[in-house]
Order: C-alpha cells, then structure tokens, then sequence
C-alpha cells in the first residue's frame, strides 16, 4: 500500500457535512427521548397508587437511559470524526497512517483503523 497524506479537502467538506447533519438529527432525538422519559416529569415520579403504572414508568425510563447513552456515546463518536476532518486525519488509519479504504468508511465512517490494523 502507498503511503497518501489524507483525502482531498472536497470530499472532506462534504463528509463534515455528513457528520454535522447526523449529530443535529441524534441530538434531535435525544431531545425526544428526554421528553418522552416518565421522569423527565417530576410529578409523574411520584409513587402512583397503582403498581403497574409505576412498574410501566421504570421500564419506560430504563429504555430511556439506555437509549439516551447510546446516543450520547454516538455524539462523542460524531464529535472524534469532525476533529479528524478538522484535522485532516479522517480516514486514516491511527495505527499505520494509511488511508482506510473508502468501502470501509462507507459502511463505517467512524472507522480508526485500516482492516490490516484492525484485524491484529
């Protein structure tokens, strides 16, 4: 494999956008998600007299939390990418400063590492 110095400033201003949109659209969720949390709303949290609308309530908010933490983790991922676009580091390898194969950032445009490294 050849040694490249990054890919072109075009596509890079096109992939930022990429990653700009796809964080407005998780933030966006993870806005709706917060407001669709039963303890997003402090009276709902009050102990009701009926046990299943308290037992619906705590699933309800455990699938929120988990589903809250994905998102923020995929925001942190979104964040790492745009400071290697920024940088001029997206889309090479952390290990061997290769470029990683377009097919593998079109499957996975967070991708670290080259299938090489990542394979080791």
């Amino acid at each position: 494999m050849v040694k490249t110095q990054a890919y072109p400033k075009e596509l890079l201003t096109d992939i930022e956008a990429f990653f700009l949109n796809e964080k407005k659209n998780v933030e966006k969720r993870l806005s709706q998600i917060t407001e669709e949390d039963p303890y997003s709303d402090r009276e709902s949290t009050t102990n009701s007299a009926d046990v299943t609308v308290d037992a619906t309530e705590d699933i309800l908010h455990e699938h929120a939390t988990a589903n809250k933490e994905a998102l923020e983790r995929k925001i942190k991922e979104i964040d790492m990418a745009l400071e290697r676009v920024k940088n001029g580091k997206y889309g090479m390898c952390k290990k061997c400063d290769m470029l990683i194969n377009t097919d593998r950032l079109s499957s996975n445009p967070f991708a670290l590492y080259c299938i090489t490294c990542a394979s080791k």
